[in-house]
């Protein structure tokens, strides 16, 4: 069990690296957004089972180090696979996905914002980036999910509509 879980350390750290290399290829607003967002940050990721830990150099030339999280550092964003292919589907918006609690954020204000902007970014550049396409082609088809079902009930599948509008206080409606 340990090592499935190296395996899937290294192989979510691949596809991170190979993230990163895709942007700075590209050298355009997103690379810059990227680089402008996590100098000198670090941050713990939890993506179904799989814990791992970026840390971002603050000075040039810029690297993404990524290594194996203290079993004590707090993650500061959580989510699984099924969500992150929703979203790369355009069947989920990265704001309903946060507000059903199916991703987890923390940190500042600043930082969750900088975050935001490099994903909407990440997910505009996809449809016209080649390299970006075939990443996501990769993950989709290697990456299970840690539970081994992935089939789901009709209520699973059908849409939910007016979500938002639960997350706001009665006595603002």
């Amino acid at each position: 069990m340990v090592n499935s879980s190296s395996n899937r350390q290294r192989q979510l750290a691949q596809w991170l690296q190979q993230l990163v290399k895709v942007l700075e290829l590209q050298e355009g607003s997103t690379w810059r957004t990227l680089v402008a967002t996590v100098s000198g940050k670090s941050a713990v990721i939890k993506l179904d089972d799989t814990l791992l830990q970026l840390q971002a150099s603050a000075e040039y030339p810029f690297q993404v180090i990524i290594d194996y999280p203290p079993e004590s550092a707090p993650v500061n964003f959580c989510s699984d696979a099924e969500t992150l292919r929703d979203i790369i589907a355009g069947q989920l918006i990265v704001d309903q996905a946060i507000t059903m609690g199916r991703i987890y954020l923390r940190g500042d204000l600043k930082d969750l914002l900088g975050m935001h902007k490099l994903l909407m970014e990440i997910l505009a550049d996809g449809p016209l980036n080649p390299h970006l396409q075939a990443l996501w082609e990769e993950f989709d088809q290697h990456w299970l999910p840690a539970s081994a079902s992935t089939a789901y009930s009709y209520l699973q599948q059908r849409p939910i509509y007016g979500e938002f509008i639960h997350h706001i206080p009665k006595d603002v409606l």
